[in-house]
């Protein structure tokens, strides 16, 4: 959560990049903290409803924890997580002018909600239904936020749009007299738009297809990794999803064994409607860890499966990857991963899973490299 942490220091209406220093903020954490981080103490909520649909006024709006960031002994060589800089990197474009209320209002012609903190309240304003529940767990996620730092939020106004695909584009606002970028949030972007990438709503949740939040899968896919040596997983390329979102993903499955061919991958079709009418038996996220090479393809835009196929402590395989969310920008080949080629899938990913298997003992120290970052 402390990049929701970071986003919410800087995203106020009139602010200068510039003048943001990691050795003054709360941003600055350390990777590997020398102490045992204290207990986490939150806030809970006790929302009974009822017909106004708000939440108790006695709760807080200050901390009442004695956590802080000197709790965690930070080294005075300590550095921000280095896909913190890509938060700098997208509020750019209002270095210098900051941001106003005529750039705000802008960014509703397609912004799903308004989100406004005031005095460590939230409010909402809705302007249009997003897919399934995005938005009410995009929402859920700030306010977990608040439940860790009641009172320590600054006030802040901003704008979401839940759709996959940026719309916000660089080439728009290029000119001497433009009137500057709106500032719209969502969960991806791409080298030719502006929009401001935010964790994707998966994080807390995804009810439709039974994802649980991260923190609780994130342990059930290390529980799953402890009984599965890498050497004994199933030498081959995995990937399972749904190939009809894009061309990208139908040529994907050209790669799968045949009479004629073996390009080391095993593909699958994930058909969500086949599994919510089976309980979704067979989309164990926990259960999708037993091979040693994991596969990321894009759809639509960027997957929300990117954190799970990199969770499985298997070797990832990544296509060439059009759009970014927060932090796979951070990732480089051959340290975090083996890149694709997306215009020939099928040798590149036979060539990798080859390499891999018959130089075992450099993969093995590779995925114990990434375990420990």
């Amino acid at each position: 959560m402390i990049e929701l942490f970071a986003f919410s220091i800087i995203l106020q209406s009139n602010f200068s990049v510039h003048n943001i220093s990691r050795n003054k903020t709360v941003i600055i954490v350390s990777r590997k903290p020398q102490n045992r981080p204290p207990k986490r103490i939150t806030t809970p909520l006790n929302c009974v409803k009822n017909q106004t649909q708000t939440c108790p006024t006695n709760y807080p709006k200050t901390s009442q924890t004695q956590e802080s960031i000197s709790d965690y002994s930070i080294p005075p060589t300590s550095t921000c997580p280095d896909y913190f800089r890509w938060i700098h990197e997208d509020l750019s474009p209002w270095k210098v002018t900051g941001i106003t209320r005529d750039m705000l209002e802008r960014a509703n012609q397609t912004a799903h909600f308004r989100l406004i903190l005031v005095n460590n309240k939230v409010y909402i304003h809705k302007y249009k239904q997003s897919i399934q529940t995005r938005d009410v767990f995009t929402i859920w996620g700030i306010l977990q936020l608040l439940r860790k730092y009641p009172g320590r939020l600054p006030d802040l106004e901003l704008m979401f749009d839940c759709d996959d695909r940026p719309v916000i584009r660089s080439r728009d606002y290029s000119g001497p007299n433009n009137k500057g970028p709106p500032p719209l949030f969502r969960y991806s972007g791409d080298r030719w738009t502006m929009d401001i990438v935010f964790p994707d709503w998966s994080f807390w949740g995804w009810a439709e297809i039974n994802i649980k939040p991260w923190e609780s899968l994130l342990r059930e896919l290390k529980e799953g990794n402890n009984g599965r040596n890498w050497v004994d997983r199933e030498p081959y390329a995995y990937w399972k999803g749904n190939p009809f979102v894009a061309e990208t993903r139908r040529d994907l499955l050209t790669c799968n064994l045949s009479d004629k061919h073996d390009w080391n991958a095993r593909l699958y079709v994930q058909d969500w409607i086949l599994e919510s009418k089976q309980g979704f038996q067979q989309s164990n996220l926990a259960s999708q860890c037993a091979h040693r090479y994991k596969i990321y393809i894009e759809g639509y835009a960027w997957s929300v499966s990117e954190k799970y196929i990199l969770a499985c402590d298997s070797t990832t395989l990544i296509v060439k990857p059009y759009f970014h969310d927060f932090f796979i920008r951070y990732l480089q080949p051959l340290r975090h991963y083996w890149p694709i080629r997306d215009k020939d899938k099928c040798k590149s990913i036979k060539f990798a899973v080859d390499w891999g298997n018959t130089h075992k003992q450099k993969v093995i120290s590779f995925v114990d490299y990434i375990i420990l970052m």
